[in-house]
């Protein structure tokens, strides 16, 4: 089989195995429906006193909505604070390097220029003290 056929038949096997599953389900649910009693009136009741209670514990009061937003304020401000010392640790070591090389460059340069200074020069003529008498 090339690729493209063996998709093809991986595809089709995928989508009988989906609908034989499909089908299991819905045999499943018609045997719980027909199993179940015809108490439906209990159920919705129940189902009703259940959205109730879950509406109740839901429902918080402006003073915990209050509380919680300053709470999650505060952490935030602890978040943005820590951020900010990272960032300025980050920046102070990268300064610190960046200076450092700098001062290294800088040293190198200024033993090159002593150590030209103290060479004798080549390249200029060498003058030689002239008396007049």
């Amino acid at each position: 089989m090339n690729p493209i056929e063996l998709r093809a038949y991986k595809r089709d096997k995928s989508k009988k195995f989906n609908a034989h599953l499909r089908d299991l389900r819905l045999k499943e649910k018609k045997r719980i429906a027909d199993q179940q009693p015809d108490n439906q009136e209990d159920n919705l009741q129940r189902n009703q006193e259940d959205n109730l209670q879950r509406n109740q514990e839901d429902n918080l009061s402006l003073q915990d909505l209050m509380d919680i937003y300053e709470t999650l304020e505060n952490k935030l401000d602890l978040i943005d604070n820590k951020l900010e010392t990272i960032m300025e640790n980050k920046l102070y070591e990268t300064l610190d390097t960046k200076m450092d090389i700098i001062q290294n460059k800088l040293e190198t340069i200024m033993e090159n220029k002593l150590e030209n200074k103290l060479e004798p020069n080549t390249l200029l003529p060498q003058f030689k003290p002239i008396f007049f008498a």
